[in-house]
């Protein structure tokens, strides 16, 4: 029987990891969070009684996106090709269409490993981080009148195509995603409202004094008028308040968000590489 763990002991583990690799790991906690450990109890290795590998499956729609870790000291005896092995077992691999191994841009152990692996490199992500002295010495948004809403149960289809728009999924694929998610998941977001209609969508998740923006869009009929820079903006103002630090993610390859963001004051500060698995 292996030993009973915690997410904290996953924690301690990346801690561990990322102090010892100069790296920083993309784990989706709250995703992590909204599950019992119980979920990824075949996910998990140990040794000497500790856990020392980890590997976390994080279904998107279609879309699986995989990430893990091993002790430093554990390296070398095969443990994380183990856990992908389990992890993308035969049924889990025909349930999704596309697979994403992820990585820190800077992890050379990831790099070692996934040249050896089935796998391609498809596309990376920034990682940006608000910098109060940045927007100092930017223009001043448009003052342009936004508010924002917890969404509802009833918003399910709304978030649904925001994310079609947004971010060039398929029907089918945002139906899937949000028929997963419970209430709570679903109230994490918030609906952008302009003059009394919805009309974009952003959620927030709180770690360690760390704000990380996600899924943040604006509907496409709507873009160009202020809206995202002043939703952004009232994000900022409101994390700020609460003493968090800021972050979000940008693809490489979406100029238009990458320059909102920079105009608000995020700075890129590190990547995260997402690997295709070739079945």
């Amino acid at each position: 029987m292996k030993p009973t763990w915690t997410w904290a002991d996953v924690e301690t583990l990346q801690h561990l990891v990322e102090e010892h690799d100069g790296i920083a790991l993309k784990l989706n906690w709250d995703t992590l969070h909204s599950r019992s450990e119980d979920s990824a109890a075949e996910l998990v290795e140990f040794r000497d009684g500790q856990l020392v590998a980890f590997l976390g499956l994080y279904p998107f729609g279609n879309t699986l996106e995989v990430c893990g870790m091993v002790h430093p000291k554990y390296r070398g005896q095969g443990l994380f090709t183990s856990l992908l092995r389990r992890g993308l077992n035969s049924d889990t691999v025909v349930s999704y269409s596309t697979i994403l191994l992820n990585a820190p841009g800077n992890s050379e152990t990831a790099k070692k490993f996934l040249a050896d692996y089935p796998c391609r490199f498809d596309f990376s992500e920034y990682q940006m981080k608000y910098g109060l002295e940045a927007v100092l010495a930017s223009q001043p948004p448009r003052d342009i009148h936004v508010t924002l809403r917890q969404a509802l149960d009833a918003d399910r289809p709304l978030l649904a195509r925001l994310d079609q728009e947004g971010f060039g999924l398929t029907a089918e694929e945002t139906r899937l995603f949000y028929e997963t998610l419970n209430n709570h998941e679903i109230e994490q977001n918030e609906l952008i409202v302009h003059k009394g209609e919805s009309v974009g969508k952003i959620r927030v998740s709180r770690r360690d004094r760390e704000a990380w923006i996600y899924g943040f869009v604006v509907s496409s009929s709507r873009r160009g008028q202020g809206i995202g820079s002043s939703s952004l903006r009232q994000v900022i103002d409101r994390e700020r308040a609460g003493d968090y630090e800021i972050w979000l993610e940008v693809a490489l390859n979406n100029p238009q968000a990458m320059k909102l963001y920079e105009q608000a004051g995020f700075r890129v500060c590190r990547s995260q590489d997402y690997y295709a698995y070739l079945r």
